[in-house]
């Protein structure tokens, strides 16, 4: 069963304009079974979180189910950036009903996402210890189904005299890891490592090592899709690394009820 359990729709606004309709017929091409419509919703600690049409997009997810559903399985979900920096977070899954609700940390609590930080004039050690203690904070607040690239700074901070790693940095990871175990999340492998700088789907082998020697059963697999173009990418590496450490299910929701499909 190919599935891909984290992708976003043109309702994202980092995606590609791409419908939900014309992501799903894009998945059946690919061989998919099923999919998660995961569209950001980041929240903040200090302003707003970002606006996300959501009766929108519930739409959609229903007239593509009505166009393709009887060819491809496709859950609504969202991935809720920083769900513990805003009290608004765990409100808005009482307002809707998700199959998937996938938990990220995008930004610290200066509000600014890694993706947007002056690497060139910070401490960079110090930026991935502080990353990963949000990250520990984030798991223990649990309210989510699945803790997303836990290698998104990695991703992201690399310039061309430094190749981030959390080899180094095993006393931080391990905390975040052991939250997940004990909040019941699905821990992800993601496939946009694969296309960035890294090479590789996250998270790196020892971490994802580590998670299974500590106990950890729950894993979840995703594109990271940005478009329709994009859809199921790295997949098939996504599910070569979960099986080289030991994984042969990932957990896909439905109702935020986790079920175990074989790989």
């Amino acid at each position: 069963m190919l599935v891909d359990l984290h992708m976003h729709s043109h309702f994202s606004f980092d995606a590609q304009p791409d419908s939900i309709p014309d992501i799903a017929a894009a998945s059946i091409q690919r061989g998919l079974s099923a999919i998660v419509i995961s569209d950001h919703k980041d929240y903040f600690w200090n302003k707003p979180p970002l606006p996300l049409d959501l009766d929108g997009i519930m739409a959609e997810i229903d007239t593509a189910r009505e166009l393709y559903g009887d060819k491809i399985e496709i859950l609504k979900g969202i991935e809720l950036g920083e769900p513990n920096a805003d009290p608004a977070a765990m409100e808005l899954l009482d307002a809707y009903t998700f199959d998937t609700v996938i938990g990220s940390l995008h930004a610290m609590p200066n509000d600014i996402d890694c993706y947007d930080m002056d690497y060139a004039n910070l401490d960079q050690e110090q930026l991935i210890r502080d990353y990963l203690i949000e990250a520990q904070k984030m798991a223990q607040h649990g309210g989510f189904d699945v803790f997303a690239h836990l290698d998104y700074p990695l991703r992201v901070m690399k310039r061309d005299d430094n190749h981030p790693s959390f080899e180094n940095f095993m006393e931080w990871v391990v905390p975040v890891l052991k939250a997940i175990i004990d909040r019941e999340l699905s821990f992800e492998i993601n496939a946009a490592g694969l296309f960035s700088w890294l090479g590789h789907v996250g998270p790196e082998d020892f971490v994802l090592e580590e998670y299974h020697r500590l106990g950890g059963t729950m894993i979840s697999i995703g594109s990271d899709s940005h478009s329709a173009q994009s859809v199921g990418r790295g997949i098939e590496a996504c599910i070569a690394h979960a099986k080289k450490h030991g994984f042969q299910q990932a957990i896909i929701y439905r109702k935020r009820k986790p079920d175990a499909i074989p790989l």
